[in-house]
């Protein structure tokens, strides 16, 4: 049992206690709702990022859940900020293409934009949201410049570089407002006026965030400016802030202040000069994020430009068309139209069926048509072993937690289920609930899935079976004639492109 001494003796390092206030006000937030919530899809893309044995079709999966995230990656892929050679219409190949640490900088840093624009709760709160997000995709220019490794995380610390201040703003706006006097009048940082009204350390507010967001220790060191200029980062982040609050009318702007900011930038650089109206417009137009997530075309950015310049007024209200994203909500409905998405995968299959396409991109395009078209249900892809003695699954894409494709694993033998059957019909087949004595000796999936119905056909090269694809499905809707055609035809093209691969 510890004495008193034991009871009064911290450990050594350790932070004393009332000296801790921000873990309060942090609470506070959450509760309130003031804080974004990062979305179980983005903890879990954070999760497999992370993971030595992850693969592009598992996180694919995990993006493919999201319609939003959907629409993002994709749009972010194709944006002249990458210039890909070819458009890429596929999250798999996004993946492919921007790599496992761009794709988690992004998702993060887009997911808490959204959640935080839809608690903004006055159009002034949404114009310091949209200024955050002009930080961050400044600060990425900026690092893209600089030769920066991972531009993406200089996007992540300018997105949250204001997370603190909105955070109080949306919780506490009359506190929030005589900070911003004091700013404003006396002139002192924002990080003083926070300890001044609030009673708390600015640094404090950061770490609470940065474990709550789970961040990597580099965006915190940057985030509480730890690194100072030895970091390559903050600077960029810091000039690329300021370069925001002009635009959005928190820092007086005007051809001087302009040219002030463009000579540190400059420096930082290493270029002999340096333009903030032509960074902003060149920025602005690779960035199709800004003309979604704001509804601001080249005109408008022109337009607000032009007001900076003149140095008087907001330039961000010159402007009556800057919105808060109805463009993605627009996106968002017609990501999950099956209708729509069905002849870009049907023409895709049969494009890469007939070239030199890798069988694994096929797969993946394959599987995220199934997904995307069949609304839902959860797809896996499942091959024989080696011995062809059993089917054992390869890829899989769905919600269900504590399932993966390996889960999916039937020995041949099992000739009464209707999935080894199918095998030798070489026909598709389904399944449902209510024929409970027709087994499927998938007792695993069954039971964790709560599996109502099934869709399943065999995956035919040289007409020889060689996998199948099964369908699943936990709602009691049954497919339909339209369904089992897709169906049919993406699995069609599947075997061709493995019959093209066995040519070859």
């Amino acid at each position: 049992m510890p004495n008193e001494s034991d009871k009064q003796t911290k450990a050594p390092g350790a932070k004393p206690e009332e000296e801790n206030k921000a873990k309060p006000f942090l609470e506070k937030m959450r509760a309130s709702g003031s804080l974004p919530a990062i979305s179980e899809n983005v903890r879990d893309i954070c999760n497999l990022t992370g993971q030595s044995n992850a693969c592009a079709v598992d996180l694919a999966g995990v993006i493919m859940r999201d319609a939003g995230l959907t629409s993002n990656v994709l749009a972010t892929a194709n944006s002249t900020l990458y210039s890909p050679r070819y458009p890429i219409k596929t999250v798999s190949l996004a993946v492919s293409f921007l790599g496992f640490e761009k794709i988690r900088s992004l998702a993060l840093g887009l997911s808490l934009l959204q959640q935080s624009v839809k608690n903004a709760k006055t159009q002034k709160l949404g114009l310091l949201y949209a200024s955050s997000y002009f930080s961050g995709t400044f600060a990425m220019r900026l690092a893209r410049e600089s030769k920066y490794k991972n531009p993406e995380e200089a996007f992540v610390v300018g997105l949250l570089s204001r997370l603190p201040w909105l955070a109080l703003a949306n919780s506490f706006p009359e506190k929030y407002a005589s900070m911003e006097k004091l700013v404003g009048e006396e002139k002192i940082s924002y990080e003083e006026a926070c300890k001044q009204v609030f009673a708390i350390d600015y640094k404090d507010l950061c770490k609470g965030l940065t474990d709550i967001y789970k961040l990597p220790p580099k965006i915190e060191e940057v985030l509480k400016n730890e690194g100072g200029s030895l970091d390559p980062i903050a600077p960029l982040v810091q000039e690329a802030g300021h370069v925001a609050n002009m635009l959005f009318g928190h820092r007086q702007g005007g051809k001087d202040a302009m040219a002030e900011a463009g000579k540190r930038i400059a420096s930082l650089l290493n270029m002999k000069e340096f333009s903030i109206s032509s960074f902003i417009k060149d920025t602005c137009d690779e960035d199709k994020n800004v003309s979604r997530f704001f509804n601001l075309d080249k005109g408008d950015v022109e337009m607000m430009v032009n007001a900076l310049e003149w140095g008087k007024g907001n330039p961000a209200q010159i402007t009556a068309q800057l919105k808060f994203g109805e463009v993605i909500e627009k996106e968002q409905a017609s990501a999950g139209d099956p209708d729509a998405l069905i002849g870009h995968f049907l023409t895709e299959l049969m494009i890469a069926s007939k070239k030199d396409v890798d069988i694994n991109q096929v797969l993946m395009l394959a599987q995220e048509g199934l997904y995307r078209c069949l609304l839902s249900t959860e797809i896996f892809t499942s091959f024989f072993n080696i011995s062809k003695s059993m089917l054992v699954g390869r890829f899989y894409v769905g919600k269900t937690p504590l399932v993966s494709a390996e889960d999916f694993t039937i020995n041949v033998n099992r000739t009464d289920s209707p999935i080894i059957q199918c095998l030798s019909t070489k026909k598709p087949g389904t399944w449902y609930q209510k024929q409970e004595s027709v087994p499927l000796h998938l007792p695993y999936l069954v039971r964790h899935m709560n599996l109502r119905g099934a869709l399943f056909a065999p995956i035919l090269a040289l007409e020889q079976p060689i996998g199948i694809y099964f369908i699943a499905r936990s709602s009691n809707d049954p497919f339909t004639d339209r369904e089992i055609a897709w169906f049919e035809q993406i699995i069609a093209y599947v075997g061709k492109s493995f019959e093209s691969t066995r040519k070859r």
